[in-house]
């Protein structure tokens, strides 16, 4: 006839036995964590759990040797203390990030929603050929030197202001200037020189003459070179 062996066990949630309800050898089940406990001795003894699928271990795990999840969920820290970490696949972040060593990555793809960097040292470079675009939504501060092509482009000579001719013989070109309200101009157009206000031309400045369109030309003294019978000049007061 048969029989039916019985192990110790417990059907309440959470229910762990003591060292003193097993002895050494001894199994108990909970059947409702679906756990398996038993008494480790040694100089202190204690209860351990049997790893069993769907449960939930509390205190330390340690695998020698190779392990393969499905799915490996952390919900505290999880700590690897080895050479190489490999990751085959995607890995997602929910939370923080930190790395305090280099991180190497043989591409960026990056959607920020807000950020601060602050480099110590070293330097950046954003592309690496001359058909890549960068776009910048926002302010740009430059502290130090402004390089294009190569070239050195401006310095800041005080408050507010900012020296583009650096080198008279290599000085690079601005030909429109437009103030905040967009009804002032000053061009430079192929010849001439002139200053629009309200999108009219009321000064320009040629080769060969400058004319004002509108209003008056004031000095207190003003020399005008013209061409008479004599060749003189012709000069006179305001």
């Amino acid at each position: 006839m048969s029989q039916i062996v019985q192990l110790k066990r417990s059907a309440l949630s959470g229910k762990v036995p003591d060292t003193g309800s097993l002895n050494l050898g001894e199994l108990a089940v909970n059947t409702y964590d679906g756990k398996i406990y038993f008494k480790k001795s040694g100089s202190i003894e204690s209860i351990e759990s049997v790893l069993t699928t769907n449960s939930t271990i509390t205190g330390s795990i340690r695998l020698e040797g190779s392990g393969s999840f499905g799915s490996l969920k952390v919900n505290d820290t999880l700590t690897v203390n080895h050479g190489e970490t490999i990751i085959s696949g995607s890995a997602l972040v929910t939370s923080d990030l930190t790395i305090l060593g280099a991180v190497n990555a043989r591409q960026f793809n990056i959607s920020v929603i807000s950020s601060s960097v602050l480099f110590q040292s070293g330097s950046t470079r954003f592309g690496n050929t001359s058909d890549d675009t960068h776009d910048f939504t926002g302010s740009v501060q430059v502290t130090g030197s402004l390089y294009v092509n190569g070239s050195q482009v401006g310095i800041a000579a005080g408050p507010n202001t900012y020296d583009f001719n650096l080198d008279p013989e290599a000085a690079g070109t601005v030909n429109y200037i437009v103030d905040s309200t967009e009804n002032t101009y000053a061009l430079a157009q192929t010849g001439s020189f002139d200053v629009k206000i309200a999108n009219t031309t009321r000064l320009s400045v040629s080769a060969s003459a400058m004319w004002v369109t509108t209003g008056s030309v004031t000095s207190n003294y003003m020399h005008l070179a013209k061409y008479i019978t004599n060749g003189g000049d012709l000069d006179f007061n305001i």
